[in-house]
């Protein structure tokens, strides 16, 4: 690893960046195989996984700067949001739950391709 900040910086704009485009190929792959329901739970999904990635984001930068139990707090009330809506998704609005959980794993994907990028690109 580096002790450059800027390496650092680079390595979170290309996860950004990777993660949009998984998200637009799970968008239309499940365009593909799921029809117009498949999209919208996708992109649903997708929208989810690439707030929680930033969230995530605003959390490893907050850590030690506020309160612990604040910050617990913030996360769990995220993730019950998120249960919530993608529960309303998939049952009422008749949503294939394999789209949603095709876009909510974008994130997930993206920090393994990053990982792997740098393994790769990095090993001496």
């Amino acid at each position: 690893m580096s002790d450059d900040p800027a390496f650092y910086d680079h390595a979170l704009r290309r996860l950004d960046r990777i993660a949009m485009v998984l998200a637009v190929a799970a968008v239309i792959a499940m365009t593909f195989v799921e029809g117009w329901r498949g999209t919208l739970g996708a992109a649903g999904g997708s929208l989810f996984s690439l707030a929680s990635l930033h969230r995530w984001k605003r959390v490893a930068g907050a850590v030690g700067a506020s309160s612990k139990t604040r910050l617990r707090i913030r996360i769990l009330l995220g993730y019950a949001l998120l249960a919530a809506s993608v529960f309303v998704i998939i049952r009422y609005f008749g949503v294939s739950a394999w789209s949603v959980v095709a876009g909510l794993f974008v994130s997930m994907a993206a920090v393994m391709l990053e990982i792997l990028f740098e393994l790769l690109t990095n090993a001496k």
